[in-house]
């Protein structure tokens, strides 16, 4: 009878009193292919790990790039622990004690006492779509994670228990945007221009250059006194017509807007068919189906005559334009001009 094999490789040990032969095959050739077989890590597959490991027992899985050892516990399959390896690959649970730190390379990842992560480095996710998910976060009772955040830079938010259902995200450059609604609970500061597409959008246009207009009675549109509107949209408007005319021309003015629009406006100011300079101010209800409105009544088109505009305009069912549009109220080669300083401004309401 041998004595005991050994406790970790099995390796076969002959009589320790010398009474019993060397078998090659048994005492020698099988003990050297258990000790070739347990040097180092032990290459395998995920499906072909060894059945009966000793407990420390160290292997490699060739087809999944990770390493493991066995703790010794029974059945053997459940007895495996996985080792991080310098490639990176890891699949199962790591655990860090209190102030523990684990090193990759210069980068240091430390768990506080407090239980939280800290790293003296940039965490980096590199993925393969724009649209795949770089960072999640939910809560344990959750069936929906209620923060995300998207390769591209999206962040989405949500309560948990239903989708996410607001973002934040870059719509183009130098602009972050949201579809959802955005509330401020202090102060809100804006060093540039405050842009507001829906109710309460204001649109204001400037003339900073003057422009004139000699022997036309045709209206036309304004190069600087023009607005996009949307459909299905309600504007009010207000402005302040500068402009100069000699008494043989003087200036109509009148709008354009997209099909289907309505527009009701009144004019402050002094009528063409008034005395010039006579100062007669009038003021008259016009709509989109008024072609014109004349004013004048200035003794020469040197001289700053103003008129105030008030409307309410309608946008039906088409996008479009609305544009102010003047000429001469009669043909004269004294040019009317529409000055700078010209100034309206829409405000949607609806």
């Amino acid at each position: 009878m041998p004595d005991p094999s050994t406790t970790r490789l099995g390796l076969y040990k002959s009589k320790s009193d010398g009474s019993e032969l060397v078998n090659y095959p048994l005492d020698l050739g099988q003990n050297w292919d258990r000790v070739d077989l347990a040097a180092g890590f032990q290459p395998c597959t995920s499906s072909t790990r060894p059945s009966t490991p000793y407990s420390g027992k160290p292997i490699f899985e060739t087809d999944t790039g990770r390493s493991f050892y066995s703790n010794g516990t029974a059945p053997a399959s459940g007895s495996w622990v996985e080792i991080p390896n310098s490639s990176g690959v890891f699949g199962g649970n790591l655990s860090l004690s209190a102030s523990a730190s684990l090193s990759i390379g210069a980068a240091t990842l430390t768990r506080t006492s407090g239980g939280s992560l800290n790293s003296n480095s940039n965490f980096l996710t590199t993925r393969s779509a724009a649209s795949d998910i770089a960072y999640s976060a939910i809560v344990g009772v959750d069936t929906f994670d209620r923060l995300r955040l998207y390769a591209d830079g999206k962040y989405e938010v949500g309560p948990g228990n239903a989708a996410r259902d607001v973002n934040l995200y870059r719509s183009g450059a130098n602009t972050l945007a949201t579809d959802d609604s955005f509330t401020v609970g202090i102060d809100l500061t804006v060093t540039g221009r405050l842009t507001v597409n829906g109710i309460g959008q204001n649109l204001p246009k400037y003339k900073a250059s003057t422009t004139s207009r000699t022997s036309t009675t045709t209206l036309a549109a304004d190069p600087d006194i023009a607005f996009p509107v949307v459909a299905n949209a309600t504007y009010l408007v207000d402005g302040l017509i500068l402009f100069a005319a000699d008494p043989a021309g003087d200036f109509k003015m009148g709008w354009t807007a997209p099909s289907g629009a309505a527009f009701q406006w009144s004019c402050f100011g002094q009528s063409s068919t008034a005395t010039a300079g006579s100062g007669s101010v009038i003021t008259d209800g016009q709509d989109l189906t008024s072609t014109s409105f004349g004013l004048g009544g200035v003794t020469d088109n040197t001289k700053t005559m103003t008129a105030q505009v008030r409307g309410y305009l309608t946008v039906g069912g088409t996008a479009g334009n609305f544009v102010l549009q003047w000429a001469q109220v009669a043909s004269s080669a004294n040019a009317t001009r529409l000055l700078a300083g010209t100034h309206v401004r829409l405000t949607r309401v609806a």
